[in-house]
C-alpha cells in the first residue's frame, strides 16, 4: 500500500509518500502501472518546483525521491506552482480512489 498525504497551506506544499503498491507477493501489472503512476506524479511535481526554484520564486525545504518514499516540500510565493502542483496532485487522488487496494490519500 502506497501512502500519500498533501498538506496545503497558503505559502507551499508539503507532500508525503511513502510504501509501495505491490505487496510481498504480488507480481501484478496493475500494481506496476499504478506504481509507475505515482512515481511519474511526483517527480513532475519536483520538476516543477526545481523550475520554480531556479527561477528564485521558491525556497526547497526539501526534495526526496527514492524507492518507497518522496517528499517533496517547500515555500513559495508564485501562486501558479501552487496552482500547478494541485492541478498534477489531482492524480494521486484519481489513483486512491479507483485503485484502493495500492493507493491511499489524504489532504490536510
Amino acid at each position: 500500500m502506497t501512502r500519500v498525504r498533501i498538506d496545503t497551506s497558503r505559502l507551499g506544499r508539503d507532500i508525503y509518500i511513502t510504501g509501495h503498491c505491490r505487496n510481498e507477493g504480488d507480481s501484478s501489472v496493475q500494481a506496476s502501472l499504478v506504481c509507475a503512476a505515482l512515481t511519474t506524479l511526483a517527480e513532475t511535481i519536483a520538476q516543477n518546483v526545481y523550475d520554480s526554484e531556479d527561477t528564485g520564486d521558491t525556497d526547497i525545504i526539501d526534495v526526496t525521491l527514492r524507492s518507497g518514499q518522496a517528499i517533496i516540500s517547500y515555500v513559495t510565493d508564485d501562486e501558479q506552482l501552487n496552482t500547478a502542483v494541485d492541478g498534477i496532485s489531482k492524480g494521486f487522488y484519481m489513483l486512491a480512489e479507483n485503485y484502493p487496494e495500492y493507493v491511499e490519500c489524504c489532504k490536510n
